[in-house]
């Protein structure tokens, strides 16, 4: 395990986090990506590592967008058109290693400076000597996996003309690719750390400040290191947007929506697990990472079951482009809303606009009915955990509340079923119809929660993050 880095006082949590990343990497990689920085190469490599890490989601069927009839039928389905953009990322990989290697990059490592470089290193030693020998520098590797990418490319353009390309084929091809990738050693690496400081580290004073207020380090170490994600999400979300600006082709952005899926699960429990089971962790905070551990599962949930399904196969350009734009607009926002959403559990009055300049007042008054409609539903489901007391005219107060604050908020169609569900609580006459009601009502909650987000996404449209 690499050793933990002392940083300086004073020195933000994000750097530290950077740091702890990356210093388990090896001297060559870091050295070689300030060198593509130096030659302005730097998004290129975001952009390869992006594609690659996507497309390794793509061939998880766990990360596919598909029906449940779908995947109940996996054998007989046709792949053909995932495999179709399995092929388009390929080509887009084989154009991101291209520009990275025609940067020309100089002062590539001798033999003897490798092999001190080596015994510097205070890890385990790699012991696949041949490996190390025949790739010397990240360029080597570079090099190889433009090679790989290529032949798979080549099987997939063979197997073209058969009928029905199927399951076995499509994992086989992932397979493969996996496999190609641990082969490259410096992408392989390159793959494993999860940040770098190149294109992660967040400079904002306010942030910062935020987040020096939570008084125990491995709490404000952990916040820090879920805003790096969902800044990263960010990141990915930008290159869908950059082609939906431009009208250029959009399929291939399936096995960004993947990795997203996958990386927002894995955050999600991080959340459960470091922040809702954490004694440490302020009650506000806790409410908070619950909310958007809730947002980050249903979104990416909602987008990969229904507004994705079937994308793959659309050939009409107008319904691919609104569901892949929905898609984008809908994670963008939870993105967006779950880094508001913790900062202002810290710092009720922290500016929005001091993150996300474009986002539109209406997309702000959205989240707060959005954490309103939360802090309602999170309360009823304490009831029905019996962390409140049991009692109808303290429920209604609650309900009541919301309503005199916040109802004017809802479309009025939604106006209708909050007053029935609220009459219905009322007019209880037992606990048992008491606790049937609830259950009713957060169920109603949680598909506002959920409208809510998509209501928005319609208002902001493609405003960058």
């Amino acid at each position: 395990m690499a050793p933990e880095l002392k940083s300086p006082s004073g020195q933000d949590s994000f750097l530290e986090v950077l740091h702890s990343e990356i210093i388990a990497g090896s001297e060559n990689l870091t050295a070689w990506i300030k060198q593509i920085q130096s030659q302005g190469a730097i998004q290129s490599l975001f952009e390869l590592e992006t594609w690659l890490k996507g497309l390794r989601s793509f061939f998880n069927i766990d990360h596919l967008p598909l029906s449940a009839a779908e995947r109940n039928d996996l054998v007989n389905r046709s792949f053909a058109s995932e495999i179709g953009v399995v092929r388009q990322v390929l080509q887009i990989c084989e154009d991101c290693a291209c520009a990275i290697t025609a940067t020309d990059i100089e002062g590539k490592l001798e033999f003897e400076e490798f092999v001190e470089i080596q015994m510097r290193r205070d890890r385990m030693l790699d012991f696949n000597f041949s490996r190390i020998v025949e790739q010397l520098t990240p360029g080597d590797s570079v090099s190889q996996l433009l090679e790989s990418l290529n032949d798979l490319r080549i099987t997939i353009d063979a197997f073209k003309e058969q009928p029905g390309p199927d399951y076995q084929l499509f994992l086989s091809l992932g397979r493969t690719f996996a496999r190609e990738l641990k082969n490259c050693r410096y992408i392989d690496m390159l793959m494993s750390q999860r940040f770098r400081l190149q294109y992660d580290l967040i400079d904002n004073k306010s942030l910062i400040t935020a987040l020096r207020q939570i008084p125990a380090d491995p709490v404000r170490r952990n916040l820090a290191l879920a805003l790096l994600y969902l800044f990263r999400f960010l990141k990915y979300l930008n290159l869908v947007s950059t082609d939906l600006n431009r009208d250029h082709p959009l399929k291939q952005h399936l096995v960004i929506f993947s990795l997203l899926h996958e990386e927002m699960g894995n955050l999600s429990d991080f959340f459960r697990s470091r922040f809702l089971r954490n004694a440490e962790v302020s009650h506000t905070l806790q409410n908070a990472a619950e909310l958007v551990t809730y947002s980050l599962k249903m979104e990416s949930q909602r987008v990969m079951s229904r507004e994705l399904v079937l994308v793959s196969r659309e050939i009409e350009a107008a319904p691919l482009y609104t569901r892949i734009e929905n898609s984008h607009g809908l994670l963008r926002n939870c993105c967006q809303s779950s880094i508001l959403t913790l900062i202002q559990s810290l710092d009720k009055s922290f500016n929005a606009t001091a993150l996300f300049p474009s986002r539109a007042e209406r997309v702000v008054a959205g989240e707060k009915l959005r954490k309103d409609l939360w802090d309602l539903r999170r309360w009823l489901t304490d009831v029905l955990r019996n962390k409140e007391e049991l009692d109808s005219s303290k429920i209604i107060s609650r309900v009541t509340a919301f309503r005199d604050a916040s109802l004017r908020s809802l479309m009025y169609r939604d106006w209708a079923e909050f007053e029935a569900l609220a009459d219905a609580l009322a007019l209880s006459g037992n606990f048992i119809e008491i606790r049937t009601h609830i259950r009713k009502f957060v169920s109603f909650l949680d598909m506002l929660i959920q409208e809510i987000s998509k209501r928005s996404t319609s208002h902001t449209g493609q405003s960058a993050s």
